[in-house]
């Protein structure tokens, strides 16, 4: 099976939003503020679970 390409989505998360709370990410070089559990936090969430999955999934 081919595997897919993944892009990455956030270079750095502070360690707040991490936790659910207000922070930052480091997206393209360029800092975006995060709201605590806001939108951006779902959809960042979504994207860390996604690449975290995939990177289990290339080591198996």
């Amino acid at each position: 099976m081919p595997k897919k390409p993944i892009t990455i989505v956030a270079t750095f998360l502070s360690p707040g939003v991490a936790k659910g709370g207000s922070g930052f990410a480091i997206v393209g070089g360029k800092i975006v503020k995060i709201p605590p559990r806001g939108p951006a936090f779902m959809k960042l969430t979504e994207a860390v679970g996604e690449i975290a999955a995939a990177k289990r999934a290339s080591t198996k």
